[in-house]
C-alpha cells in the first residue's frame, strides 16, 4: 500500500510537517480531469482502517498539504509523499511514476508504483467502506509477475480521492478502507471541538435586537 504510506519509504517529514496548522494554498486546482479522483485539498485529514491477512487492524492517518495548483503532499507521521498534477495524469514527484494516468478510461495502462503493469479496470465502480457508499469511482489494477508476484487494486472516487487499496502477494494480504475525511476542526485550549457559530435569528415573535 505504498500510495498511502503502508509500504516503501516516504520522504522524511520536516519536524513540524505533521502537527503544523494548514499553511498551503487554499482553493488551488490544476484543472485536470484526474484531479477530481485524487483531490489534494489543503488541510483535509483522511483516516483509513487497515486490515491484514492475520486479522490485525490498525489506523492510518494522512493530512493534505497543497503547495500550489500543480503540486501537493500527503503527510503521514512517518514521512511525506509528494504528488504532481500533469496533463498526462497524477504522478509521484519523487519517482515520476503515475498514480493515475490519462485518459481516464478502461484499458489505459502504465508502469505502476510497484513495478508491475497497471491499468484502469473500471470508471463506474461502486464501493461501500466505513466512510459510506461511493459511486462513479475509478478502479485500477496493478499486477506484478516474476519471482515476487503481487496484485494491487486501488479505488479512486470523485471529489474524495483514495477510498480503498488492497494488496495481495502470496499468502500476504493488506487492505485499507476510508473511515473518514474532512477539514480540520477548531479545537479550543480546553480540548473541546467547536463548529463555526451559526446565527439562527431571534425566537418567533421577538424583534431583532431584543435578545
Amino acid at each position: 500500500l505504498a500510495l498511502l504510506g503502508c509500504g516503501g519509504a516516504p520522504a522524511p517529514a520536516r519536524p513540524a510537517a505533521w502537527n503544523a496548522a494548514p499553511d498551503g494554498q487554499q482553493g488551488a486546482s490544476s484543472g485536470t480531469r484526474a484531479e477530481r479522483y485524487f483531490p489534494l485539498v489543503d488541510g483535509h485529514i483522511y483516516h483509513y482502517a487497515t486490515t491484514s491477512e492475520r486479522g490485525e487492524q490498525g489506523l492510518l492517518v494522512a493530512r493534505v498539504h497543497r503547495a500550489d495548483e500543480r503540486r501537493g503532499e500527503l503527510r503521514f507521521p512517518s514521512g511525506v509523499k509528494r504528488f504532481a498534477f500533469t496533463p498526462e495524469g497524477v504522478i509521484r514527484s519523487d519517482t515520476g511514476v503515475f498514480v493515475l494516468k490519462e485518459p481516464i478510461a478502461p484499458g489505459t495502462t502504465w508502469t505502476g508504483e510497484h513495478g508491475g503493469r497497471a491499468r484502469i479496470s473500471a470508471v463506474d465502480a461502486a464501493i461501500e467502506v466505513p466512510a459510506g457508499r461511493f459511486t462513479g469511482c475509478v478502479q485500477t489494477v496493478e499486477e506484478r509477475l516474476g519471482d515476487r508476484p503481487a496484485r494491487f487494486v486501488s479505488t479512486f472516487c470523485p471529489d474524495v480521492g483514495v477510498v480503498a487499496i488492497e494488496a495481495a502477494s502470496g499468502a500476504s494480504y493488506e487492505r485499507a478502507e476510508l473511515k473518514s475525511y474532512a477539514p480540520p476542526v477548531d479545537v479550543g485550549p480546553d480540548g473541546v471541538r467547536r463548529a463555526p457559530a451559526v446565527d439562527v435569528g431571534p425566537p418567533p415573535g421577538v424583534p431583532p435586537g431584543a435578545r
